[in-house]
């Protein structure tokens, strides 16, 4: 950056004055007005005049501040030597950049140019120095460096390609991941090069056409999935977004791109399609087999309760005869005889219960639609009269807490309660048996507990608690066929629920069931 050729020429100007006449006094008028800092030295380096410009420059008050002192006061250290290189070669030299050095003691950057006086013999005599603050220039430009430096950091570390391109689709620069996908060492081999020098010419073709399209258009393309395939035969996905650039005067002069690997994204695409497709089928066999055991269900149901309903009479008619022949020939029979008709009897009616709660089993699948109001602490109401010779008769009691209104199917859940209550009696050697009914709102369900303190349950008999017919004594010891408790978990999970049971053996058990939030009657208590 050169100096004006205005300034240079009243530089001249001052210099031819002063040689045509050694009466001209070295401070005149033109010199003080002089815009540029000016300074006059003599050949030991002393300053003998400055203008107005140089005291406004290094923040002088006056000339007596400036003169009779040497130029190198006013050069920053690490310029000095370069300003006494410059004086002692004698010749005129122009735009040298140095430090200058206010009365505050700030450095001030600066560029001079210098010009010497020659005396009558043709020596030089005096020189004079014009100086140029650069301060704003200076800041401007390490501003642009600081910012180009942050953009080449940016450039080289971010993962995406980058790149420009001219208006022939020619690289002008890209960053250090893209030359890295086109195989090169440095990014400045791509300059010049086009697309076609790196990849297979059919995407090659498709990228410069998009690209030609962008610059005459201005518009441009935006997360574009590109299949890419490289000449050594590597396919990559990418989503590439490409931008026109403008000059200042709105003129597209090229385009810049970006572009993200999507490899592993589409990769997982791929493997998340097929594990959808593979997830479908399964479904699809998952409903089937779902409806063929609803199927199997249906007729299994209704087989238990036809067989169940059929062999009814012919218990009946059994035990008719039985109670025939003891009455018409119980006279004739000695005791062991009498001893076996009893024990028949006995067996038909155990069989004749195996029967009702087959049949009990059965309808839960076959009548479960038939919804109403309950108010549960009603219901246990009821139970707890229709069990109120067996409490009294034990000197036992059932406790029952606040419980909810549900709309659901009272024969059913009356059952449910019916089944644990009993067996909290039943299964019960305490000398003051208690059941006790409570039940918490939780989220999306109510949690119902039924405790007692009765005889408790072995560890490794929990897990087969719930299987129908299932007994853990002999009906000696406590009466009953074992499908309670089957009863109960169907009943459970024909609401969608689930049943559980905690215990300790010889000192209680809890029955935990749950009933969906959905059979809730709002403000139920």
């Amino acid at each position: 950056m050169g100096w004006p050729s205005d300034t240079q020429s009243i530089s001249f100007k001052i210099m031819e004055d002063l040689q045509s006449s050694a009466k001209m006094k070295k401070k005149n008028l033109i010199f003080d007005l002089h815009p540029e800092a000016t300074l006059i030295i003599n050949s030991n380096s002393i300053i003998t005049d400055c203008n107005k410009a140089f005291l406004e420059f290094c923040r002088c008050k006056s000339k007596d501040g400036v003169l009779n002192r040497s130029i190198l006061d006013f050069i920053a250290k690490n310029d000095q030597t370069k300003i006494v290189d410059v004086l002692n070669s004698g010749c005129k030299l122009t735009n040298i950049e140095v430090n200058f050095v206010a009365e505050d003691k700030r450095e001030i950057p600066a560029e001079i140019s210098v010009n010497f006086i020659r005396d009558l013999t043709g020596r030089n005599a005096d020189a004079i120095l014009s100086i140029r603050d650069i301060s704003e220039r200076k800041r401007i430009l390490d501003t642009l460096k600081r910012d180009q430096q942050m953009f080449n950091m940016l450039m080289d570390n971010i993962p995406d390609a980058i790149y420009f391109k001219d208006l022939n689709s020619r690289f002008i620069k890209i960053n250090r991941p893209k030359a890295i996908r086109l195989g090169l060492n440095d990014p400045e081999e791509a300059v010049g090069k086009t697309d076609f020098d790196f990849y297979d010419e059919n995407f090659a073709r498709e990228a410069y056409e998009d690209e030609q399209r962008i610059m005459r258009s201005g518009e441009a393309l935006i997360g574009k999935v590109e299949e890419v395939r490289s000449r050594d035969g590597i396919t990559r996905w990418v989503s590439a977004t490409k931008i026109p650039i403008k000059d200042e005067n709105g003129k597209i002069i090229g385009l810049v791109g970006i572009s993200r690997d999507i490899t592993d994204l589409k990769l997982m695409e791929r493997k998340l399609e097929h594990a959808n497709i593979e997830l479908k089928r399964h479904i699809e066999e998952l409903q089937r087999v779902q409806e063929e055991l609803k199927r199997s269900n249906r007729e299994l149901e209704n087989y238990t309760y036809a067989v169940s309903h059929d062999l009814k009479a012919p218990l009946r008619a059994i035990r008719s005869f039985i109670s025939f022949l003891l009455e018409d020939y119980g006279e004739k029979l000695d005791g062991e005889g009498l001893e076996y008709l009893k024990r028949i009897d006995a067996a038909a009616a155990r069989m004749n219960e195996f029967i009702e709660d087959l049949l009990l089993l059965s309808r839960v699948g076959r009548k479960f639609m038939e919804i109403e109001k309950v108010d549960l602490n009603d219901l246990l109401e009821e139970i707890i009269q229709d069990f109120k010779p067996i409490i009294d008769g034990k000197n036992g009691k059932v406790i029952v807490n606040r419980l909810p209104v549900l709309h659901i199917q009272r024969v059913w859940i009356k059952q449910l309660f019916i089944n644990l209550i009993d067996n909290g009696l039943k299964f019960n050697k305490s000398e003051a048996p208690m059941v006790e009914v409570s039940c918490e709102e939780k989220t999306d369900e109510y949690l119902f507990k039924v405790s007692d303190n009765g005889i408790g349950i072995r560890e490794e008999h929990l897990n087969k608690l719930f299987n129908l017919f299932e007994r853990l004594h002999s009906s000696d010891e406590y009466e009953g066929t074992g499908a309670g408790l089957a009863i109960c978990k169907k009943i459970v999970e024909n609401w969608g629920g689930r049943i559980w049971v905690e215990s300790v053996f010889g000192k209680g058990s809890v029955f935990y069931f749950t009933i969906p939030k959905k059979f809730g009657v709002k403000d139920s208590g």
